[in-house]
């Protein structure tokens, strides 16, 4: 699109990076991302549904990419102007990641971000297109919110703000831009206590307050040089707030709440002598996902998905925002709360602070800023213990302590790779395998496959069972050797043709394939009959002979030697004036005939299977263990 084409040519002009992008197999975790570490891997994981920021801030728990470095830069303005990344997600991954970053690189994120903002408003398409607006709106709160001042460091965006300037005094501006440019000078004289050609002061607090302009005493308190005078706007904005409350306890208790709420940014109430007598979920406000284990058993590893039924659509999973989703019923509190939100809310509603929340599920976490997320990638023997949730990834809720409510998502266990063991080594025999099956749930089995001193777990659902092999394999034979090449012929004197090259010599016979191991079976169906799963087994779990290796190539024939070089005649005139040969001379001579390729060795013969014993657990057997 043009807004790409534009980018490229203010941003890319000297580099390569335009044309071609790398391609990441999606869905893309957190932890994937991290391995990576690359601005075009962050593009392309923020590009995914349920996408996070988090992985932008360093102080988040969970995995983050690191420096701002000039490719991370570039590549997220890129993914924010050709529309590859949400303008909200990308605003708050970009301001998180200038939060954390040294002056420097700050201040040149911002240069590349007003580039990239100068070419978009000046696009013939900007006016009528609204993307192209929300991306520059994006980029204009980038700045907007800020509270330091970084264009003071850096010549790049003072030039912007005075090609806006400019461009506004001329009236080379459409309306839409020219709103924009408007409210970005605006701040840059806030910066200045200046506002509107007025000096801030109380009186102009005051007026905007009687006004309600929220909005203006907002932008005050991140933009005013004084503390003072944001703090004086705070307080209106938290005035304002408890003047509108629908809370009469809020609003009888007004100064005590403005107060509290100044001090911490929410009114939070305490919850260990206030417990929430009933709680629930509001369906409107918590995202409907299904939960998917994708295993690595080679690795023992486990990766946590995402996944929308019908269509399905396979993503990561989403953080959790409870702030209007999770309500209680407090005694003592008029209406019901939630949790409290962001500091910079300014919000004197009761609620209930996020560490008062607890997720009752292993891979679940409180975050920064009251959010939980998930672990996205644990340890097979982690993913195992998921099992006692059967088919509902179930998410209990207590606040303090007490069990008030939770939801449920649809869970399962994606196929993971057939688990074929084998030997180590050419023609080596393949391990005896000691294979327990947790069947006692009819729903899924659990493998737990020994073999020598490597131990390997997997969880299979019972539709997927038929398909999934556990099998010892003998390692393929050795391949044979090579024949030797044959000699070259002798290379033929003047006039003479060359010698015939020798014959290859012949290749060796592949060496034998492994024998396949034992393998020793227990099945655990708990008290129900094994019958079917007994079949099953018997047809998916095996030892398997080892190929014989590969008969060697035999040796090239050598090659024949090469003729002698030819001699021109010789003559000479006698005392009567006629020529006389004195020496005919020759040809040069024939290169010798090279020699026949040997003959291929043969393959070796295949390994023997090895034999497989399968028993269901006994109910006494059970109970000794």
């Amino acid at each position: 699109m043009r807004g790409s084409t534009l980018f490229c040519a203010a941003i890319f002009a000297a580099t390569a990076g335009c044309a071609s992008e790398p391609v990441f197999r999606l869905p893309m975790t957190a932890a994937e991302l991290s391995t990576y570490d690359t601005g075009p891997a962050l593009v392309a994981y923020l590009s995914q549904p349920d996408a996070s920021a988090s992985v932008c801030d360093a102080k988040a728990r969970g995995p983050h990419v690191g420096a701002l470095v000039p490719e991370m830069r570039k590549a997220l303005v890129g993914g924010l102007v050709d529309g590859r990344v949400p303008p909200e997600l990308w605003l708050a991954c970009t301001d998180a990641l200038i939060k954390r970053a040294p002056p420097d690189e700050a201040a040149s994120m911002l240069d590349d971000v007003g580039r990239a903002y100068r070419s978009l408003v000046k696009d013939g398409k900007f006016e009528t297109t609204p993307a192209m607006q929300a991306r520059v709106a994006a980029m204009q709160r980038l700045y907007v919110e800020r509270k330091n001042r970084i264009h003071d460091s850096h010549a790049d965006l003072a030039d912007l703000i005075e090609d806006l300037r400019n461009a506004l005094a001329g009236h080379k501006l459409g309306p839409v831009a020219t709103r924009f440019g408007q409210e970005l000078l605006e701040v840059v004289d806030l910066e200045n206590g200046v506002w509107k050609g007025r000096r801030v002061s109380g009186a102009m607090l005051d007026e905007l307050a009687a006004a309600h302009d929220e909005k203006t005493l907002a932008m005050f308190v991140d933009r005013l040089p004084n503390d003072d005078m944001r703090n004086e706007a705070r307080r209106r904005i938290v005035r304002l707030h408890i003047e509108a409350s629908p809370f009469p306890e809020v609003r009888a208790h007004a100064d005590d709440v403005e107060e509290r709420v100044l001090i911490r940014g929410a009114n939070p109430i305490d919850a260990a002598h206030q417990t929430p007598s009933r709680g629930w979920l509001d369906p409107a406000n918590v995202p409907m996902r299904g939960v998917l284990v994708r295993q690595d058993v080679w690795s023992q590893t486990a990766t946590l998905l995402g996944y929308r039924q019908g269509p399905p659509s396979l993503s990561i999973l989403p953080e959790l925002h409870l702030r209007h989703a999770l309500m209680l019923e407090v005694p003592g509190v008029s209406r019901p709360i939630t949790m409290c939100g962001a500091k910079k809310e300014l919000d004197p509603t009761p609620c209930v602070a996020a560490d008062d929340v607890h997720l009752g599920n292993p891979v679940a976490y409180l975050d920064r800023g009251g959010v939980f997320r998930f672990v996205d990638r644990m340890t097979e023997k982690d993913a195992v213990a998921l099992t006692a949730m059967h088919d509902r990834f179930d998410l209990p809720i207590s606040v303090a302590g007490k069990t008030l409510t939770s939801f449920v998502w649809p869970f399962h266990y994606e196929k993971p790779q057939n688990l074929i063991v084998e030997g180590n080594g050419p023609g080596a025999d393949g391990p005896h395998l000691a294979v327990a099956i947790d069947h006692q749930d009819p729903a899924r089995y659990v493998y737990a496959v020994t073999a020598a001193t490597n131990a390997y777990l997997a969880v299979v659902e019972a539709y997927d069972a038929p398909t999934f092999v556990v099998a010892s394999r003998g390692a393929t034979g050795a391949g044979g050797s090579a024949g030797s090449a044959g000699s070259t012929g002798s290379s033929g004197s003047e006039c003479s043709s060359g010698g015939a090259g020798g014959d290859g010599g012949p290749g060796g016979d592949g060496g034998p394939g492994g024998n396949g191991g034992d393998v020793d079976v227990e099945i655990d169906c708990g008290s129900a009959s094994c019958d079917d799963a007994l079949a099953i087994m018997r047809r998916t779990i095996g030892s398997l002979g080892g190929a014989g290796g590969p008969g060697g190539p035999g040796g090239s024939g050598g090659s024949g030697g090469s003729g002698g070089s030819g001699r021109a005649p010789t003559t000479h005139t006698d005392e009567n004036g006629n020529t006389v040969t004195d020496d005919p001379g020759c040809s040069a001579g024939s290169d010798g005939p090279s020699g026949s390729d040997g003959p291929s060795g043969s393959d070796g013969p295949p390994g023997a299977p090895g034999h497989v014993r399968i028993r269901v657990k006994t109910v006494s057997a059970r109970g000794s263990s």
